[in-house]
C-alpha cells in the first residue's frame, strides 16, 4: 500500500512538473525551471523511501536501486563536468588549454598576495558558476528519466503519460491558433511584442515551440500504430462486414476496441502538424519530417508494421490540406528567406569555431558560451546580446571540448546500439510502435538542434527524456500467457553500514541539488540575472536585497556587480567625502568578487580599473593602485571585443586620464598611453562610423586634458 501510494505520488508530480514546464515559457524563467526541478528531486525521494524494503522473515531492510541503459551516459556526463571545475595543477591546465590558464590568471588579483600564493592551481572552466547550473540542470533530467521509467510500470500508465503529452500538445496548439489568428496576441499574461502570424503557444519563441510540435506529432504517430494491435479472430465470430451497421457504430465506440483512441490520437497529430506549419519554423518542419521519415523506414524493417507507412503518408497529407486553408502560403514564404538566414547562422557558427578552437580540448565550461561569446562576436552583430550560438552541435563543442564532443558521440551511439537491439527483439506492435518514438524523436531534435537551440529550452529537453522513459517502459513491456508485466532490472543493497553509506549518499546528492535550485530560486526572486521578458523587474534592487540574494547564491558574479553598480549609484550621490571613501572600498570589494569569480566579462574589469583609478588618497597611489588599474583595463581590452562601441570609448578615456597621472605636462604622441587611447577610440568609430554624438563625446574627453585642435585629430586617427 505505501508502495502504490509513493508511486502514485510520484508520477502525479513528474507529469505535474512537465506540463507546467510547457504551460509557463518553456522553462526557460528561473522560477519555472527552479521549482519544476524541485519537484523532480522531490519525487525521486519518494520513489527512494518506496524502494526501501523490509524483509518479513529476517526483519532487514534493503534498498533496490533501478538500472537502466541510460545511467552510465549520466554518469559520465556528470563526472566531465565535476572534471571541468575542479582544481589541477597549473602544468596540467596548460598542457590541455593554455587559453584556460590564461583567462584564469585574470580571476587573480595582482594585490592580493594569497590569491597569487595559490595561483599553482586552475580549473579547465574559468567561470564554474555556469557549469554547476548545467550539473543540477543534468541531474534533474536524469532523475526525469530514471522516476519515470519505474513509474511507467503498466500499459495503463504508459498510456495515460501518452494521453497527457498529446493533450498537452493539442492544447498548445490550439492556443497558439487562437491567440494568433484571434488578434489578442498575447502568451498567457504577456503581450507579445509584435502581431505576427507565427503560432508560439505558450512559448516565447517560435522555433522551441515548433520542437515540441515536432515531438508531439511524432509521438501521435507512433501511439496510433501501437494502437493498431491485430487480435486473432476466433471461430464462429463474424466479420466486420457481415454485421449491422449499428453493431458496427456500437463496437466502434466499445472498450474491446481502439478505434475511438486512434482517432482522438490521429485528430492531435493533426492539431499539433498544423501548429508545426504555421509556426513558420523551417528547421522544426524540416526536422519532423526526416524524423517522420526515418521513423517509416523502422517500421518498413519489420515485415508486419510496412503498413504504418501508408498511415504517416496519409496524416502528412491530411495536416497539408488543412494547413493550406489557414494560412500554410506564410509558412512556406519564409523558406524565400533561408539564404539569408544562412548566412547569419554560419556567421555565429564561424565565431562559436573560434572558441572552440581557443578550447579546443576541453571546452570552456559547459554554461560558459554566453560569457565567453562577446570577446569573439562580429561587429555586424554589435550591441546585441547572445545566450546561445543557434547550433547547438557547435555551441557543446566549443564548451565541452574535442573530449567533451566525443563523450557526447559514444553516449548516443551507446543509447541508440541498445534501444535498437531491445527494439529488433520485439515483435508486438505496441512495443514496436512506441519504441520506434524516442529515436525518432532523437533525430528531430539532433537535426533542429543544428540551426537553433533547442535542447537548451527545459521544457523541450524535459519532453525528449520523457519520451525516452516511455519508449525504454514500453520495449521492456512482455506478455506472458493473458498477463503483461514491465521487466526491469534492480540492485538489491543490503543496508548495512555499507549499504546505509551508499543511500545516504545517493539521496544526499539528490538534496544538494534541490538546496542548490532552491538557492537558486530564492536568489533569483530577489534579484533577477536570468533573462525574464514576462515580469517587469527592477534594474536596481536595494543592496540589502542584494546582499541577501548574495548570500542565498553566492557563485553567481552577477549579484556582485550588480552590487557595485547600486554602491556607485548612491557613492556618487554622496556629498561627504569620508563616506564615498567607505563606499569606494566595497565598490572595490564587490567588483574584485565578480572579477574573481568570472573573469570572461570586460565591464567588470572595465570598472574595477576605473574604481582603482579613484583612490588617490592612498599614499601608494602611483606604485600600488594605478598599475593595478592598468591591468584591469588591459584584462578589459582583452575581453572587449567588438560588441560595444562605448566600452572602447571607455578604455580609450581611460589611457587619455592615465597619460596625465604619468606625466602631467606630457603632450608627446609616442607614449603607450596614447597608442592605446587611440586604438580604442578609433575601434569605436568604426563601430559606429554614423555616430555623431559618440565622435563628440570623444572629442569632449579629451579636450578635459588636452585642448588642442591637432593634437585631438591625431590621437583620434592614430593606429
Amino acid at each position: 500500500m505505501k508502495a502504490e501510494k509513493s508511486d502514485k505520488t510520484a508520477f502525479v508530480m513528474l507529469m505535474t512538473s512537465l506540463v507546467m514546464s510547457v504551460i509557463l515559457f518553456g522553462a526557460v524563467h528561473a522560477y519555472t525551471y527552479s521549482f519544476v526541478f524541485l519537484m523532480i528531486f522531490t519525487a525521486s525521494l519518494f520513489l527512494i523511501n518506496k524502494n526501501i524494503i523490509k524483509d518479513l522473515r529476517t526483519e532487514k531492510y534493503s534498498y533496490s536501486h533501478l538500472k537502466t541503459d541510460l545511467d552510465i551516459i549520466f554518469y559520465l556526463f556528470l563526472s566531465y563536468l565535476l572534471f571541468q571545475i575542479i582544481l589541477l595543477p597549473e602544468f596540467i591546465v596548460r598542457a590541455i588549454s593554455p587559453e584556460a590558464l590564461a583567462v584564469g590568471k585574470m580571476a587573480r588579483s595582482p594585490l592580493r598576495a594569497y590569491e597569487q600564493a595559490k595561483s599553482a592551481w586552475f580549473a579547465l572552466s574559468p567561470y564554474a558558476y555556469p557549469v554547476r547550473q548545467s550539473f543540477i540542470r543534468i541531474v534533474a533530467y536524469w532523475l526525469l528519466f530514471r522516476c519515470l521509467v519505474e513509474t511507467l510500470n503498466t500499459r495503463a500508465r504508459i498510456n495515460t503519460a501518452v494521453a497527457t503529452i498529446l493533450i498537452l500538445g493539442s492544447f498548445e496548439a490550439l492556443y497558439g491558433l487562437i491567440e494568433t489568428y484571434s488578434g489578442h496576441s498575447h502568451i498567457l499574461w504577456f503581450k507579445r511584442i509584435e502581431h505576427i502570424k507565427d503560432l508560439s503557444g505558450t512559448y516565447i519563441n517560435r522555433n522551441h515551440f515548433a520542437g515540441l510540435m515536432g515531438i508531439g506529432l511524432l509521438l501521435a504517430t507512433g501511439f496510433a500504430g501501437a494502437l493498431s494491435e491485430k487480435k486473432k479472430k476466433r471461430s464462429g465470430i463474424k466479420s466486420n462486414w457481415e454485421k449491422s451497421f449499428r453493431t458496427r457504430l456500437s463496437e466502434l465506440f466499445s472498450k474491446d476496441r481502439n478505434y475511438a483512441k486512434k482517432i482522438l490520437v490521429i485528430t492531435s497529430a493533426i492539431v499539433m502538424g498544423l501548429g508545426l506549419i504555421l509556426s513558420a519554423s523551417r528547421g522544426g518542419m524540416i526536422s519532423a519530417s526526416i524524423a517522420m521519415f526515418f521513423m517509416g523506414i523502422m517500421f518498413l524493417s519489420k515485415k508486419e508494421h510496412r503498413r504504418k507507412g501508408f498511415l504517416l503518408l496519409t496524416m502528412f497529407l491530411v495536416i497539408f490540406i488543412y494547413a493550406y486553408n489557414v494560412g500554410i502560403d506564410y509558412s512556406l514564404k519564409r523558406f524565400d528567406h533561408i539564404s539569408g538566414d544562412y548566412e547569419t547562422r554560419k556567421r555565429y557558427a564561424l565565431k562559436t569555431f573560434e572558441i572552440f578552437e581557443d578550447y579546443r580540448i576541453t571546452g570552456a565550461g559547459i554554461g560558459n558560451f554566453q560569457y565567453l561569446y562577446p570577446r569573439y562576436q562580429s561587429s555586424e552583430d554589435k550591441k546585441q546580446y547572445f545566450m546561445y550560438a543557434h547550433n547547438d552541435w557547435l555551441q557543446f563543442a566549443a564548451e565541452a571540448g574535442i573530449t567533451g564532443f566525443a563523450l557526447l558521440v559514444t553516449c548516443i551511439s551507446i543509447y541508440i546500439y541498445f534501444t535498437i537491439k531491445r527494439w529488433s527483439a520485439r515483435s508486438n506492435s505496441y512495443s514496436i510502435c512506441l519504441g520506434a518514438v524516442p529515436l525518432a524523436v532523437l533525430a528531430a531534435m539532433g537535426i533542429h538542434s543544428y540551426s537553433d537551440f533547442n535542447l537548451h529550452i527545459p521544457a523541450n529537453f524535459m519532453m525528449m527524456v520523457s519520451i525516452a522513459a516511455i519508449g525504454y517502459s514500453a520495449l521492456n513491456l512482455e506478455k506472458r500467457y493473458h498477463n503483461e508485466k514491465i521487466r526491469y532490472k534492480y540492485i538489491s543493497l543490503d543496508l548495512n553500514r555499507k549499504g546505509k553509506l551508499l543511500l545516504l549518499f545517493f539521496a544526499g546528492f539528490i538534496l544538494w541539488s534541490g538546496i542548490y535550485s532552491f538557492r537558486h530560486l530564492v536568489a533569483e526572486s530577489l534579484i533577477n540575472t536570468v533573462p525574464n521578458s514576462t515580469l517587469n523587474r527592477e534594474r536596481y534592487p536595494s543592496p540589502g536585497k542584494i546582499s541577501a540574494a548574495i548570500t542565498w547564491d553566492g557563485g553567481n558574479a552577477e549579484y556582485r556587480f550588480r552590487l557595485a553598480e547600486n554602491l556607485i549609484i548612491a557613492r556618487n550621490n554622496e556629498p561627504d567625502d569620508k563616506i564615498r571613501i567607505e563606499y569606494l572600498e566595497k565598490i572595490i570589494d564587490a567588483l574584485e568578487n565578480a572579477v574573481r569569480l568570472n573573469p570572461m566579462n570586460a565591464e567588470y574589469h572595465l570598472r574595477l580599473g576605473w574604481e582603482y583609478s579613484h583612490m588617490w588618497e592612498k599614499p601608494d597611489y602611483h606604485q600600488k593602485w594605478i598599475p593595478a588599474a592598468d591591468i584591469y583595463m588591459e584584462r578589459a581590452a582583452y575581453f572587449a571585443g567588438e560588441k560595444n562601441p562605448n566600452l572602447h570609448v571607455e578604455l580609450g578615456n581611460y589611457w587619455i586620464m592615465r597619460s596625465k597621472t604619468v606625466d602631467p605636462s606630457a603632450n608627446r604622441l609616442c607614449d603607450s598611453e596614447f597608442i592605446r587611447a587611440g586604438w580604442h577610440y578609433q575601434k569605436a568609430i568604426e563601430l559606429e562610423p554614423a555616430d555623431k554624438k559618440l565622435k563628440d563625446k570623444i572629442r569632449k574627453y579629451i579636450w578635459n586634458f588636452y585642448p588642442d585642435e591637432e593634437f585631438l585629430k591625431t590621437v583620434i586617427s592614430y593606429r
